[in-house]
């Protein structure tokens, strides 16, 4: 009974070990090889010096194909029975069978796993610098799986080594093929082939690349600063044939500092992976014109000269002129809301603020006076008016007086006895504005035979003001002839009368009226005649013809050139009977010579001489004491 249960035990042991080879399950230890098969009935022993340790060497097994087993019958009852023949067993023999002794390790065997991953450090480590660089690296004990499995890598003297080749920072990863010299192991045990071998190990660090752009800085100009073609103020750090391109977007036109920044784009064969790259932005610095610098602005306010016309009257506007490098003239309409824009070389500024115009009626002088407070923006709307210096003139609204002439009237006719008077003024000139003029009183008359000044006097009217208006007066004639004093060849001509004596005359400054000229006013009251118009003693009365005067025959020759023609009787029925002598051109009708009185001038400007020198020696004497 021992010799049957020990085989069964030894039987499936072997079948167990058999399966484990067909399915390629990897085993750390071989199983052992069981003892010969034992025949019923015989005793079984286990010598105490049995070598039950020693592993045989590794033994290809054959794939079996297990076939179907009989049950065995496993109940304790039927195991119990005793064959026919077969001698009782004791407790103690029966407890001997299920003592089964430690199985001999089995041969080791390779399994195939998946890729491998493994942490490695490179003996030599290199800055990049373009070049391909072959280095040992020695792998870490331990590797991992995708699914985060863990095995141990050895090699043939302690830790395993590849070798690898790098030329960039990238090249950190390495696939490994070659898996000589190197065993990987799980559970310490069971040796594993795995599909691929990958080894990460930094062998390329990255090259340290510095760029700095220039610090630029100028006077303001309202032109953008900005880097143009200046090169970096540094540049360091590229390897051999590569590099980079630069693009500035660093910009500024106000006062102030800004940042001089640039991008960068690789040149052909350049990885900015491979390199640390710093880049320092250098500033863009715009600064204040100083007072000399200072663009310089004239505004100068409008001027006008006008007439007089009774309203108000209002001049504005000034003028932007500049002045040396800033030369230009802009007109402004003296509206501080006003934008005007001014050029200044390259730059272009618009200036407001600025307000300039003057008021007046009466006449005068008024100034135009410039105010407000000018702004000047740039094309950015940056206000920028501290760069700019004004100088301000103020302008003259000028109010013109009216220039009035008031002409009296003339007239003339034939004595009848009778004052010749007229009442009428002319306005010319510029005449009166409108809703203003003036009343007149006349003083001037005539009744006897002569001529005389028609004088008269003016009231301005209410809301006229003398101010405005230079007033001048030219007084008409009024003369009276003889009733029959008519020259040869002259056409009687009659003429009427105006015996209105009225002190007002009508004004006739409205325009489209005739302006009468004072042409004829320009000489002084004749001698003798009183302020009043009328003659001051006996009038000119018609004079007799003198007797012959052999002295002045020429004078009285009506064929000599200016000769008087005396008493000239005219035959009203025969104008041409003028006693057969000719007529004299220029003649006068009778004898109107008048006394000089050249004695009494003499004696006038005599003592006007002594006068004057009587005042100067009494000057002397005083500034003596």
């Amino acid at each position: 009974m021992k010799g049957i249960f020990f085989k069964k035990i030894c039987n499936t042991v072997v079948a167990v070990s058999v399966m484990a080879a067909a399915i390629n399950v990897n085993m750390a230890d071989s199983l052992s090889v069981c003892a010969q098969e034992v025949s019923s009935g015989d005793s079984f022993e286990i010598s105490d010096n049995s070598d039950m340790t020693q592993i045989p060497e590794a033994v290809q097994i054959p794939e079996i194909v297990q076939e179907p087993e009989t049950v065995q019958d496993t109940d304790p009852a039927t195991l119990s029975e005793k064959p026919d023949g077969a001698s009782e067993d004791t407790g103690e023999e029966a407890a001997e069978l299920f003592i089964v002794p430690e199985p001999t390790p089995l041969s080791e065997t390779g399994e195939n796993v998946s890729s491998l991953t493994v942490q490695g450090t490179a003996d030599a480590t290199f800055v990049y610098d373009g070049a391909e660089h072959t280095v040992t690296v020695s792998l870490a004990g331990s590797a991992s799986d995708e699914q985060g499995n863990t095995y141990t890598i050895e090699g043939a003297g302690g830790a395993a080594t590849v070798t690898v080749t790098a030329k960039n920072v990238k090249d950190n990863s390495f696939a490994i093929t070659d898996l000589t010299g190197i065993t990987v192991t799980t559970n310490g045990a069971t040796v594993v082939t795995p599909s691929s071998l990958t080894v990460n190990a930094a062998v390329i660090t990255k090259k340290d690349v510095t760029l700095r752009s220039m610090n630029l800085l100028k006077t303001y100009d309202g032109k953008p600063l900005e880097n143009g073609e200046t090169p970096l103020a540094e540049e360091t750090g590229w390897a051999d044939g590569e590099g980079a391109y630069y693009s500035f977007t660093g910009s500024r036109t106000a006062i102030g500092t800004g940042i001089n920044e640039f991008t960068i784009t690789p040149k052909d064969g350049t990885d900015f992976d491979n390199y640390n790259i710093t880049r320092v932005f250098g500033d863009i610095s715009v600064v204040e014109r100083t007072e000399d610098q200072k663009y310089i602005i004239t505004v100068e306010a409008g001027s006008s000269t006008v007439k007089y016309n009774g309203s108000l009257q209002s001049v504005s506007g000034y003028v932007l002129e500049g002045r040396s490098s800033s030369d230009f003239q802009v007109n402004g309409t003296g509206d501080p809301s006003q934008v005007i824009t001014v050029t200044i070389g390259d730059s272009t500024f618009n200036v407001t603020g600025i307000a300039a115009s003057a008021a007046g009626k009466n006449a005068g002088e008024y100034s135009v006076d410039i105010t407000g407070s000018p702004v000047v923006r740039d094309a950015e709307g940056s206000d920028v008016t501290s760069q700019f210096r004004f100088e301000f003139k103020p302008g003259k609204l000028t109010i013109e007086k009216r220039y009035v002439v008031l002409t009296s009237a003339s007239a003339k006719k034939k004595y009848n006895n009778k004052t010749l008077k007229k009442h009428k003024v002319t306005v010319s000139g510029d005449g009166f504005a409108e809703g203003e003029g003036a009343t007149y009183e006349f003083t001037g008359k005539q009744k006897e035979i002569g001529e005389s000044y028609n004088y008269f006097t003016y009231k301005l009217n209410d809301g006229t003001l003398a101010e405005n208006y230079d007033i001048e007066k030219v007084p008409g004639v009024l003369k009276v002839k003889k009733p029959d004093d008519v020259a040869i060849n002259e056409e009687p001509k009659y003429y009427d009368d105006d015996d209105n004596d009225s002190t007002s005359s009508e004004d006739t400054s409205s325009s489209g009226e005739a302006q009468n000229t004072a042409s004829n006013a320009q000489s002084a009251p004749a001698s003798g005649q009183s302020a009043s118009g009328e003659q001051a003693g006996a009038n000119i009365n018609p004079a007799e013809a003198a007797p012959a005067d052999t002295a002045n025959a020429g004078v009285n020759d009506p064929n000599v050139l200016g000769a008087k023609r005396g008493s000239v009787t005219v035959d009203i029925a025969n104008p041409t009977n003028t006693g057969n002598k000719k007529n004299v051109l220029g003649a006068r009708r009778g004898a109107t010579d008048d006394s000089t009185g050249m004695e009494r001038h003499i004696i006038v400007f005599a003592a006007a001489v002594v006068l004057m020198a009587a005042l100067k020696i009494k000057r002397d004497k005083r500034l003596k004491k």
